[in-house]
C-alpha cells in the first residue's frame, strides 16, 4: 500500500445511514425515541450530524418536540444553524428519511460503525503505548485486554447516570421502572411455593448463609479467610459445586494450589458421598462405583471451567476470568487462594507484599464489578489465630494488607473447634461473617464430612426433639399410652 493509500484511508462510516437517522427523528416521535435512547452522538462520524443529533437529544430530553422548525430555531439560537448546512440541509434530512419502521435497523448499523472506529482507536492506542516498549509488558497486556473488553460490553461512554433514569428504568440493569420492578418481585416472592428459595442472589443452599446474605450478590467480592487445612478449599468447591449443578449456573475456578485432577477428584467424593481413600486405592463396592458413575454422568451436563495454572500475576487471572466470561458465560468465579496471586509486577507494588497484596485485593474487587459476577476469594490468616485464646479468627487476622477487608463487600471465616482439640464439637464448623455490606453479620454452624470433603447444612438436635414432641403428640390419639 502507498503512502498516498494510507493517508486517504477513511475510517468506517456510513453517511446515508445517519442521515437517514437524523431524518427519522426529525419525522418521528418513535424514531426520536428509539435514537435518542439507544445512540450517543459519538456514534455519528460527520461533526455536522454530531451537532444535529446532541441538540436533538437535548430535545428529547427536556420532553420537548423535534421537528424540522423548532430544532432550526434551537440551532439558530445557539449559532450553530450554518454549521449544519441551514435549514435547507434540515429539510433535505426529511426528505431523505424513509419509513421510522426501520430505525432500530439504521440505529444497529450506526453502532456496527461506531464499533469498529472504537477499535480502530484502541488498536492505535495500543500500538503507541508497544512502541514505546513500556517497562511492565504484562500491565501493557492487560489493559490492552480491558480496551477491548469495554468495547464488547459497552458502547457508550457513559458520564454517570441521574436518579431519574435509574428510576425509571432507561439506564437500569433490568430496563423496567424501579416500581414495576419491585411489583414483580413481590409477585414472584407471593407466588413462590414452600421448595421455592427465598433469596434474591445467587443461593449457595447453606440455608442459614443465604438467609443472612440473600445469597451471593453480583457483582460483589466475598473473601473466605481460614488457617491452612481448616477446609476453605472444601468449602469453597462445595459453593462452586451448589451453584453450578443446583442452580445451573456456569462456575469458572482459578486454582493455584491444586491441579485440576485433584480438584476433580473432591468434587467426585463430595458428589457420590464417597471417601477420598476408597476412589485412591479402588476398594469399592457396587452401590459406592454406582454412586460415582451416577456423580460422573450428572457433572458432565453442566459447564464447570478450571484454571490449575500456578502462579498467576493478577493481570493474567483478570485477561484468563474475562475469556472464561466471553466462551462459557461464567456466573460465579472461585479463586483458591488469594496468597497464591502474584502482582502485576510494577516497581511500586514490589516494593513490599503488603503494596501488593492492596493491589490484588483492588483488582479483585474490580473484576468483579467488571464481569457483574460474585467472585469467591479464599484467603490465608496470620499466626495470631493460634495465639488467641478460643482461636477465633477476626477481621486483622487476614494477612498481609488491611485493604482485603475494605475491598471485599463479604468477610467470612471458617472455624472448627475440632481442629484443635478433636473432642471440642467435632464434625461441626462455624462460618463467621464478619463483614457483609449488604447486610447483618453473625455466625452460621455447618456440618463437615472430613471423609468426603463436604459441609451440610446443621439441624440442632433441640429441633429434631421438637419435631418428634409435636409428632408424639399429634398422634397421642391414635396410640394413647398405658
Amino acid at each position: 500500500m502507498s503512502e498516498a493509500d494510507k493517508k486517504s484511508r477513511i475510517p468506517p462510516n456510513s453517511k446515508e445511514s445517519e442521515m437517514m437517522v437524523l431524518g427519522c427523528m426529525l419525522t418521528s416521535v418513535n424514531a426520536l425515541n428509539v435514537a435518542a435512547d439507544v445512540l450517543d452522538d459519538t456514534d455519528f462520524y460527520y461533526t455536522e450530524h454530531q451537532t444535529l443529533f446532541q441538540v436533538m437529544k437535548a430535545a428529547y430530553r427536556a420532553d420537548k418536540p423535534a421537528d424540522i422548525h423548532l430544532i432550526g430555531e434551537e440551532l439558530k439560537r445557539q449559532g450553530r444553524l450554518e454549521n449544519i448546512g441551514g435549514i435547507s440541509y434540515l429539510t433535505l434530512l426529511a426528505q431523505y428519511a424513509g419509513t421510522s419502521a426501520y430505525i432500530e435497523e439504521y440505529v444497529d448499523l450506526l453502532r456496527e460503525k461506531s464499533i469498529l472506529r472504537r477499535m480502530i482507536s484502541a488498536a492505535q492506542n495500543i500500538e503507541r503505548t508497544a512502541l514505546h516498549e513500556p517497562s511492565d509488558v504484562r500491565a501493557a497486556l492487560d489493559e490492552a485486554q480491558s480496551q477491548f473488553y469495554q468495547i464488547s460490553q459497552s458502547t457508550q461512554n457513559s458520564l454517570g447516570v441521574t436518579l431519574k433514569e435509574l428510576i425509571s428504568g432507561v439506564k437500569a440493569e433490568s430496563k423496567l421502572p424501579f416500581l414495576k420492578e419491585l411489583q414483580e418481585r413481590q409477585q414472584n416472592f407471593l407466588e413462590k411455593g414452600p421448595g421455592d428459595s427465598a433469596v434474591t442472589g445467587v443461593p449457595t443452599h447453606f440455608t442459614d448463609l443465604d438467609k443472612m446474605l440473600n445469597g451471593f450478590m453480583k457483582s460483589n467480592l466475598i473473601l473466605l479467610g481460614a488457617r491452612p487445612a481448616m477446609g476453605k478449599t472444601a468449602f469453597a468447591i462445595n459453593v462452586a459445586e451448589q451453584i453450578c449443578f443446583r442452580n445451573k449456573i456456569p462456575v469458572g475456578i482459578f486454582s493455584l494450589e491444586m491441579s485440576a485432577d485433584q480438584l476433580l477428584h473432591r468434587l467426585i467424593c463430595s458428589q457420590a458421598e464417597v471417601e477420598s481413600s476408597k476412589i485412591q486405592t479402588g476398594s469399592l463396592n457396587g452401590s459406592e462405583y454406582q454412586r460415582i458413575v451416577s456423580a460422573v454422568n450428572m457433572m458432565q451436563k453442566h459447564t464447570m471451567v478450571i484454571d490449575d495454572q500456578p502462579g498467576l500475576k493478577i493481570t493474567d487471572l483478570r485477561a484468563r476470568a474475562r475469556r472464561m466470561k466471553e466462551a462459557h458465560g461464567i456466573g460465579f468465579l472461585v479463586i483458591d487462594y488469594l496468597q497464591l496471586i502474584a502482582g502485576s509486577g510494577n516497581s511500586r507494588s514490589q516494593e513490599n507484599r503488603q503494596n501488593e497484596v492492596s493491589e490484588i485485593s483492588r483488582m479483585l474487587k474490580t473484576l468483579a464489578r467488571e464481569l457483574n459476577i460474585p467472585v469467591l476469594c479464599a484467603a490465608q490468616l496470620s499466626r495470631k489465630v493460634e495465639e488467641r485464646q478460643g482461636h477465633r479468627p477476626m477481621m486483622s487476622d487476614l494477612r498481609e494488607s488491611g485493604s482485603l477487608e475494605q475491598d471485599s463487600d463479604v468477610v467470612m471465616f471458617l472455624f472448627r473447634r475440632d481442629y484443635y482439640d478433636k473432642h471440642d464439637k467435632p464434625g461441626l464448623a462455624e462460618i463467621i461473617v464478619a463483614k457483609n455490606r449488604h447486610g447483618a453479620v453473625g455466625d452460621v454452624t455447618l456440618t463437615f464430612r472430613k471423609e468426603i470433603g463436604q459441609f451440610a447444612n446443621y439441624t440442632p438436635l433441640h429441633a429434631v426433639a421438637d419435631v418428634a414432641k409435636g409428632n408424639k403428640e399429634a398422634f397421642s390419639s391414635f396410640s394413647p399410652e398405658e
